[in-house]
């Protein structure tokens, strides 16, 4: 092979015209797929930050919405009664209700009045509770009706979100509501969760 033949050696980037060799692409520079400017670095680094920013939010402060009725309950809950027929204002009452587990517990200033055990049927149509009054050893507390004895509790039906709820309750050995509307011998609880 003769020195006229000899190959040359392949260059690192293809060369332009001219000679000038091909400058691979930069983050920060203007060439091929490069950022163009330092404000578009910035907006890029912006975006970044809110994105952590949310993520941090969403995994590990916020408070998630509960999945079913049962959790939407849990909390500290201050009581209004309704004025009249009119159920969707009335009163603040001095009572607050605490709701852990399934442990309903009423408190007037600092002092536990009353205790029950609630229980929820939330597939039914409308959606029903039962508040079973519980004794100072978390028993049901049991009363002698004519004929056989008995829990004493309250029945009712509810409407429940984050931050009300709606309740309209008959004692237990009366037939229970049918409707969230006050009406003759029930009672209608608004709550309201407390911050």
């Amino acid at each position: 092979m003769s020195a006229e033949e000899k190959p040359n050696p392949p260059t690192p980037f293809p060369t332009r015209e001219g000679g000038a060799g091909f400058t691979p692409p930069s983050l920060v520079g203007k060439g091929v797929g490069g950022l163009g400017s330092s404000r578009k670095l910035l907006a890029l680094i912006a975006v970044g930050f809110v994105a952590v920013g949310f993520a941090v939010w969403y995994f590990f402060i916020r408070t998630p919405e509960p999945k079913d009725d049962f959790g939407r309950f849990q909390g500290a809950w201050r009581l209004i009664v309704p004025d009249g027929k009119d159920s969707s204002s009335g009163r603040a009452t001095p009572v607050t209700i605490r709701v852990t587990g399934d442990r309903w517990v009423w408190v007037v200033g600092d002092k536990e009045q009353k205790r029950y055990a609630m229980e929820l049927r939330p597939d039914t149509n409308p959606k029903e509770i039962d508040l079973v009054l519980l004794a100072a050893d978390d028993s049901p507390v049991i009363q002698k009706w004519p004929g056989e004895p008995r829990k004493v509790m309250l029945r009712g039906i509810y409407v429940v979100e984050r931050d009300s709820a709606k309740l309209v309750v008959r004692p237990g050995d009366e037939p229970r509501p049918t409707s969230l509307e006050a009406d003759e011998g029930v009672a209608v609880w608004i709550l309201e969760r407390q911050k």
